[in-house]
C-alpha cells in the first residue's frame, strides 16, 4: 500500500511538471528564460541535485552545453562542446535513445574528467535525447536523485515525457525568435530602401544649367547597389555618373551610399573625369570589403563648348544618340574598377553634342536583361530602343525602359537597372 501511494505520488509529480512545461511553451517569450525554466522544472519535479542542457550545433553536429544548475548556486553557461559520441550524453545524441545510468563511474561512457574539472560528483544520471519531428536537436540530462541512491528505469518513463514538451518548447520559441529575426530584418530592408530612394530622388538638382537630366532606377531586391548622381561645378560645368557596386542586399547599398558620398567630394576637387576616378578609387579602396568593387562610368559636361569628357572605370559603354535618330556606342577609354588596386590610371575621352543629341547611361542590368525563356539580351535590341527623332532626355528615358519591360516580358529582373539620359538644352 505503501509502495503504491508513493508511485501515484510520484506520478502526480511528474504530471504537474508536464503541465508546467506545457505552460512554459505558451507563457514564456524569452529563449533564455526558457531555458532555465527547463533546468528548474526538471530538478524540482524528479528531486535532482543537478540539470544540464546540451543543444547541437548544426554545422559540426556536435553537442554545445547551452546552461546548467545544480544546487541552489544558479545558473551556469560554460563553454563546453561534446563531440557526437563521446560521454553519455554524446552517446543518447549518436544513438536517439534516452539512458539511466545508476551508477556513472562504472559505466565506461561517462566522462570523469567533468567531475574533476567542476568538483561535482555524479552519482546517477538520466539522460535523453531532444527530439522535433524526428530531428535531433539536443540531450537533456539531471543528475542525483536527492532523495534515493538512483535512478531507475521508473523514473525514466516520466523523464522522457517531459524531454519531448522540451523539445516541443525549444522549438516553438525558435521559431519565435526566427520570425523575430526575419521582422528585424525586414524592417532594416524597408527603412534601407527607403533612404535609398530618398538618396536617388534627390541626386539630380532641381537646376542643372545648360543641361538636362532624366534618370530611371529599380533594383532586383528591395535595395540595390545601382547609382547615379549629377553634381553642377565650378564654371557652369556639370559632373555626372552610373556606377554599379558588386553584390546586392544591403553591403551594396551601404556602399553605393559611400560612393555617392565619396563623389561630391571628388567631383568637387578634380579637373577631369580621369582624375576623378584616380581619386575616387584611392578614397575608396581602403574603407570596400574585400571582394567587393565598383564599376561607373563619370562625365564632365561644358554646356559653354557643349563638350562631353568621359572615363570609364570598368563600367558599360554609353550610347549617343544623334538627333536625327542614329545610335552609336562610345568607345570610352575604360580600366579597371573601383576598389580592386589601391592606385590606378584612367584615361578619358570627348565627345560634342549637338542640338538634340543625348548621352545614354546605363548599368548592366539593362543591357542584360535577358528575353524570358531564352539567353537574348537586350544588349541586341538596345540601340534600336533608343533610335529615333530627337526627343527630351525624359522621353527617351521612357521609351528605353517600356522597350527592356517588352523584351523581358513576365519574367524576373535578375539584376539592379539603372539608365541616365543627358543632354545640352
Amino acid at each position: 500500500m505503501a509502495d503504491g501511494t508513493k508511485a501515484l505520488r510520484k506520478s502526480l509529480q511528474v504530471y504537474k511538471g508536464l503541465v508546467e512545461v506545457s505552460a512554459a511553451i505558451n507563457s514564456i517569450t524569452d529563449y533564455g528564460e526558457l531555458l532555465r525554466e527547463i533546468l528548474n522544472v526538471a530538478r524540482r519535479v524528479f528531486l535532482a541535485e543537478a540539470a544540464s542542457l546540451f543543444l547541437m550545433d548544426a554545422e559540426s553536429g556536435n553537442l554545445e552545453l547551452s546552461i546548467a544548475t545544480r544546487g541552489e548556486s544558479g545558473y551556469v553557461e560554460p563553454k563546453l562542446t561534446v563531440p557526437r559520441g563521446k560521454g553519455i550524453a554524446g552517446w543518447v545524441l549518436e544513438h536517439g535513445k534516452p539512458l539511466v545510468i545508476p551508477d556513472a563511474y562504472k559505466d565506461e561512457r561517462f566522462f570523469k574528467e567533468a567531475d574533476r574539472l567542476t568538483g561535482f560528483t555524479t552519482r546517477s544520471i538520466l539522460c535523453a535525447p531532444l527530439k522535433r519531428d524526428s530531428q535531433m536537436i539536443g540531450v537533456l540530462q539531471i543528475l542525483n536523485p536527492r532523495e534515493k541512491k538512483s535512478f531507475d528505469e521508473d523514473d525514466l518513463e516520466g523523464f522522457c515525457a517531459y524531454v519531448n514538451l522540451t523539445a516541443i518548447a525549444i522549438e516553438k520559441l525558435r521559431a519565435v525568435e526566427r520570425m523575430r529575426a526575419q521582422e528585424r530584418i525586414d524592417r532594416d530592408i524597408a527603412i534601407a530602401a527607403e533612404i535609398q530612394r530618398e538618396l536617388l530622388s534627390r541626386a539630380i538638382p532641381a537646376r542643372v544649367g545648360g543641361a538636362h537630366f532624366s534618370a530611371h532606377n529599380t533594383p532586383a531586391t528591395n535595395v540595390g547597389g545601382d547609382f547615379y548622381g549629377v553634381f553642377p561645378g565650378g564654371n557652369g560645368e556639370i559632373y555626372f555618373a552610373v556606377g554599379d557596386v558588386s553584390g546586392k542586399g544591403i553591403s551594396a547599398a551601404l556602399l553605393m551610399a559611400q560612393t555617392l558620398s565619396a563623389m561630391h567630394f571628388v567631383f568637387g576637387s578634380a579637373t577631369t573625369p580621369s582624375k576623378a576616378l584616380a581619386l575616387l578609387n584611392e578614397t575608396l579602396h581602403a574603407n570596400i570589403i574585400r571582394g567587393m568593387f565598383i564599376t561607373t562610368l563619370v562625365g564632365k559636361m561644358n554646356p559653354a563648348k557643349r563638350r562631353v569628357e568621359l572615363a570609364s572605370a570598368g563600367h558599360c559603354l554609353p550610347l549617343l544618340v544623334k538627333a536625327d535618330g542614329s545610335v552609336s556606342k562610345l568607345a570610352t577609354p575604360g580600366a579597371m574598377p573601383i576598389g580592386i588596386l589601391p592606385k590606378v590610371h584612367y584615361d578619358h575621352g570627348e565627345v560634342v553634342l549637338d542640338q538634340g543629341d543625348r548621352l545614354v547611361l546605363y548599368t548592366d542590368g539593362l543591357s542584360e536583361s535577358r528575353r524570358q525563356g531564352t539567353d537574348i539580351l537586350f544588349d541586341e535590341s538596345l540601340p534600336q530602343a533608343a533610335s529615333g527623332p530627337a526627343v527630351s532626355p525624359d522621353e527617351l528615358l521612357n521609351r528605353i525602359v517600356l522597350a527592356e519591360r517588352r523584351h523581358r516580358g513576365t519574367g524576373p529582373q535578375l539584376d539592379d537597372l539603372t539608365i541616365l539620359v543627358g543632354g545640352f538644352e
